[in-house]
């Protein structure tokens, strides 16, 4: 078998969703973009077509199920013109009943300073860890190294499971929390093969 070809992963955050507008802390509710949402996703997608999708065309474009991240994916897909292919494995992270609060109910939880000494082996009440996003997240990048039939591929996920693949490429996989910031319609760029992961953008905003 021939050595793997260098491939491409664009990955983008969705648009402003409401609850980011809200600052209210949000996985699995599914929450519509704001209108500045709906921009910094055409902003993205028009960055890529312009940019990022001239000489090697995007080949797949892979989405979170949600809304704020299928409305940020389709936009992308009409100015690339790619199928999308939603995966669940994408999600965002179950934060139990944690979910719809602000900065300032969380902090009277409880479990607050557990959270906030090391975040990603912190288990929300009734919900996920970070691990769990992490172990779907890195299943999906093997899928995605599996898959032969492309060379230039668009990922558009939310924060942690963006974080992971970006902390992957960094060989920071157990990292306790994220070194840098990922805002809402960002691009971030990752280039690989079967030796390597190289991170040659992050959190660009177009």
């Amino acid at each position: 078998m021939g050595a793997m070809e260098r491939k491409t992963v664009i990955l983008v955050r969705h648009g402003e969703s409401t609850a980011n507008r809200d600052r209210t802390l949000t996985g699995r509710t599914d929450p519509e973009l704001t209108p500045n949402g709906v921009a910094q996703a055409k902003r993205a997608a028009r960055y890529i077509a312009d940019r990022l999708d001239r000489h090697t065309p995007v080949d797949v474009l892979y989405t979170s199920p949600l809304k704020r991240a299928v409305r940020t994916a389709e936009l992308i897909a009409k100015r690339v013109k790619t199928p999308l292919l939603r995966d669940e494995l994408l999600m965002e992270t179950d934060f139990g009943s944690w979910e719809g609060l602000r900065k300032d109910e969380l902090a009277a939880l409880t479990g607050w300073d557990s959270y906030t000494k090391d975040p990603f082996h912190f288990r929300f009440p009734g919900g996920e860890s970070p691990q769990d996003v992490k172990s779907r997240t890195f299943a999906f990048k093997d899928k995605l190294r599996m898959d032969g039939t492309w060379r230039k591929a668009v990922v558009v996920a939310h924060y942690t499971p963006l974080v992971f693949l970006i902390l992957g490429a960094l060989c920071g996989e157990d990292a306790k929390q994220a070194p840098f910031r990922l805002d809402n319609g960002a691009v971030s760029v990752i280039e690989l093969d079967e030796r390597f992961e190289i991170l040659t953008m992050l959190n660009f905003v177009p």
